[in-house]
């Protein structure tokens, strides 16, 4: 951990702070897991083979990248269109 870290975390609970643990984010936080958002590519792709992955980000409403990489990785597909 650098110095200025340290430093960071000194003048935190110095003023104050009493706990470790992060406190809440703003944003949009995840109502889905990983697995739930596998089975709705999946289903997309089984209703429709020839679907590209930009298609079904977009009916998703997820990213590419993250369309594509549970299509290679988890769903085991080699063959996904562009």
């Amino acid at each position: 951990m650098s110095r200025q870290a340290i430093a960071k975390w000194c003048n935190m609970f110095e003023n104050g702070r009493t706990d470790i643990d992060n406190a809440e984010r703003e944003g949009r936080p995840s109502t889905e897991t990983k697995s739930e958002i596998a089975a709705r590519v999946n289903k997309s792709i089984l209703a429709n083979r020839r679907v590209a992955v930009d298609e079904i980000a977009n009916k998703l409403d997820i990213s590419h990248g993250s369309v594509h990489k549970i299509t290679v990785e988890n769903l085991e597909f080699s063959k996904v269109c562009a």
